[in-house]
């Protein structure tokens, strides 16, 4: 049950909270869209951030939301459980992406220069920002769906990036 008076009606509780703020709602919408969709890092990099920073914000339908044929992109449950603990099965690259899925929800004094520095021999300027964006993305919107207790009738399926790079 949410933590919030829900208008009546259809839809998942997420929508009917945005009722409340449409505004507010819209632009969460398009912001969601445009870190979807036009996404240039690979889909495994973001889907190891993502679900690093859904584990962290303690948000159940985003811990539990997995990408549209994950096996195309050599992830399985195993690749969504691990992020928490990185292993050899995660690129260097997916792993900076959760260490700094980590460093962003946990503040600006945890990036320091010899991290700053893996990022910058592993990543150019616009992934970082692409990754930046991710991760505000996911921490602010997943962290409303975690205070409020917003709950989710079906799972979650998130379709690839267009514009992703491949693996």
């Amino acid at each position: 049950m949410a933590n919030i008076e829900l208008p009546a009606g259809p839809g998942e509780e997420r929508e009917r909270m945005w009722r409340l703020r449409p505004e507010m709602g819209a632009g969460a919408d398009h912001f969601s869209a445009a870190v979807q969709n036009h996404s240039t890092l690979t889909t495994r990099e973001q889907e190891a951030a993502r679900t690093r920073i859904a584990h962290i914000n303690q948000c159940i339908p985003c811990s539990n939301a997995r990408i549209d044929e994950m096996d195309a992109h050599g992830m399985d449950e195993a690749f969504y459980a691990g992020v928490d603990a990185p292993d050899s099965r995660y690129s260097h690259r997916e792993t900076l992406a959760i260490q700094f899925a980590e460093r962003f929800a946990a503040g600006v004094d945890t990036f320091d220069a010899d991290f700053w520095a893996a990022m910058h021999k592993a990543f150019d300027a616009g992934e970082i920002v692409d990754l930046t964006a991710g991760c505000a993305k996911w921490l602010g919107l997943g962290r409303i769906n975690a205070v409020l207790d917003l709950q989710r009738s079906c799972p979650i399926r998130l379709r690839p990036s267009q514009a992703a790079r491949a693996a």
